[in-house]
């Protein structure tokens, strides 16, 4: 059993504040009640696979907010060093999304890790 496997999802009552943001896709509807039991625990811990160089240990923690359109400020910080920290500004929802990604990477590769785009918008290089 995996970590994705170990996660309760969460009650309805919490999924279905957010249901309306994932619409489009049953895959990802159906990972969301686990995103939101993760997002309820205010941060985790994963590793980012550099191309032709080892994974770099992260952990992220953010502020727990109640509403989707609520802004949660995010900060990760790698190879436990401050000199690699980087703060974000999200909205509660488009975090559930990056984590159903994370989660999906979890389920599908057993690899804890963020998609690129999540890094994009977290260095600012998104256009």
């Amino acid at each position: 059993m995996n970590l994705f496997d170990e996660i309760i999802p969460a009650p309805p009552n919490k999924v279905n504040l957010y249901a309306p943001y994932f619409m489009k896709s049953a895959a990802r509807r159906n990972v969301l009640p686990k995103a939101i039991t993760l997002y309820y625990k205010g941060g985790l811990g994963g590793h980012r696979s550099i191309e032709g160089g080892e994974k770099i240990p992260y952990a992220i923690d953010w502020v727990i907010q109640n509403l989707p359109g609520d802004l949660t400020r995010c900060t990760m910080m790698f190879d436990d060093n401050a000199d690699l920290t980087y703060d974000l500004n999200l909205m509660n929802s488009e975090l559930i999304g990056y984590l159903i990604d994370w989660l999906i990477n979890i389920r599908d590769a057993n690899n804890p890790d963020f998609p690129q785009y999540f890094y994009h918008k977290l260095m600012k290089m998104e256009g």
